[in-house]
């Protein structure tokens, strides 16, 4: 029993890091492609846009994991060094001596469980990041919609200096609730290692950074999870052949839910054809810090 139980600990422990350890937010956290054309400024958002625990708690957050970042990456290493440790230990000690049909079975089917337990974990993941009754569209950001004088946040302060050139059909409130979509979507096809999907999303130049980036890492899924995500408009410029957007994304990033995470900010160059029912297409990121 007891070997049984060593070996079924082993294995639990290097199943779970092993999906777990590695997984990285789409991009890869670097900075490519074209950069934004706007300044970032200082993200602000209101206890409504929030969603989780306002501003106040966004700050805690990202204190809480930048304090306790660096600690759990190592966590998938040092585990997965344990479990090789332990499998290790009952081969020279003679743990597998003996072991019959039945035991290989039994292990198998706990492997299963794990997986599938996993599995879950994702979709339920998946089902929260999207927003209630409607799947990720990219109908949100093509379509043009009447002009409108919303303001982001409502209460709260506006960014200082944003450069706002904007044409008759852009509504800010919408243009910000379908990036909030967008990137969570991304993030889902990053995961997957699901490039085709993201081909729709990106500039064909954004495709081949985010192609190499994406096969340094491997092939295999990855499950990473967003917290208390805030996307600010810093500027928009309607040129002659393109409209150009800056949208700096701040959260918490995590490779699962048991760790602290580790805060980050970004800023995505968003690039849309003049025309009718043109997509807006990620041209760039830069890491803010």
């Amino acid at each position: 029993m007891q070997r049984f139980l060593s070996i079924a600990l082993a294995l639990v422990i290097g199943l779970t890091m092993s999906l777990d350890a590695n997984a990285k937010r789409f991009g890869g956290g670097k900075s490519m492609g074209s950069a934004p054309s706007h300044q970032t400024s200082q993200m602000a958002p209101s206890a409504g846009a929030a969603g989780v625990g306002g501003a106040a708690a966004t700050a805690g957050a990202a204190g809480a994991a930048a304090k306790a970042g660096g600690a759990s990456r190592w966590l998938g290493p040092l585990a997965g060094i344990a479990a090789g440790g332990l499998l290790a230990s009952l081969f020279m000690g003679g743990g597998f001596h003996g072991m019959q049909f039945f035991d290989i079975l039994i292990m198998a089917i706990i492997a299963f469980v794990i997986f599938r337990f996993i599995a879950s974990r994702r979709r339920k993941q998946q089902e929260h990041m999207a927003p209630a009754g409607a799947p990720y569209q990219r109908e949100a950001f093509e379509q043009p919609a009447q002009p409108q004088n919303a303001i982001f946040g409502g209460s709260a302060p506006v960014a200082p200096r944003r450069e706002i050139n904007a044409p008759a059909w852009f509504n800010e409130e919408r243009f910000l609730e379908a990036a909030r979509s967008h990137f969570m979507a991304l993030q889902q096809h990053w995961d997957a290692n699901e490039m085709d999907k993201i081909a729709e999303f990106v500039t064909p130049q954004m495709l081949q950074f985010l192609r190499q980036e994406r096969a340094s890492e491997g092939d295999g899924f990855q499950s990473t999870y967003i917290d208390n995500l805030h996307v600010q408009l810093d500027g928009l410029d309607d040129r002659a052949d393109k409209t150009i957007a800056t949208l700096t994304f701040s959260g918490v990033a995590k490779n699962s839910r048991f760790d602290q995470g580790e805060a980050f900010s970004e800023s995505w160059n968003m690039e849309r054809p003049q025309g009718e029912n043109q997509p807006w297409l990620v041209a760039g990121i830069r890491q803010n810090g």
